[in-house]
């Protein structure tokens, strides 16, 4: 008993030095679970890693065997149809995030942000809006030869 005793206090002095919640790992659960079960209820009295009703949820849900569902973390993504929108406003277009978003205010589809916008063109491979439209001077020859060489016919010498 006065080992136990000693443990208990020692816990507690250890216990109130740490300033973050414990997360424990599923093996360790069991662990808790294992040997918490065996002393019944009176586990409440020694129980200082987790809270005691956390410690019956766990009852509940593992041995009782409740099937839990797995929390979804984040924000639901975005729908296929809005993100189709945007690359394809980007890609015809060549507008910026910025121009995207005010283009999608227009049209009432206001629960996107600029950070998404742009999380969506990344993830299609586009870049922002001056590195997509970088054009080289070779291809601007190219597109506009037949101008220029007809320029050549029409300059007028002094």
């Amino acid at each position: 008993m006065r080992q136990i005793d000693y443990l208990k206090v020692e816990n507690k002095i250890l216990r109130s030095h740490i300033t973050s919640q414990i997360r424990l790992s599923p093996s360790e659960k069991r662990k808790i679970l294992k040997y918490g079960l065996a002393l019944g209820k009176s586990v409440r009295h020694f129980i200082n890693v987790v809270d005691y009703s956390t410690f019956r949820r766990w009852v509940r849900y593992d041995v009782k065997g409740y099937i839990r569902k797995p929390r979804q973390r984040g924000r639901k993504r975005t729908p296929e149809q809005i993100r189709q929108l945007v690359v394809r406003l980007a890609k015809e277009n060549n507008w910026g995030y910025t121009r995207i978003l005010g283009e999608l205010k227009k049209l009432e589809i206001v629960s996107l942000s600029r950070n998404t916008i742009k999380n969506i063109l990344r993830e299609h491979g586009l870049d922002p809006a001056p590195e997509r439209s970088r054009d080289t001077w070779d291809s601007y020859i190219k597109r506009h030869f037949k101008a220029l060489w007809a320029c050549d016919f029409f300059t007028k010498t002094a």
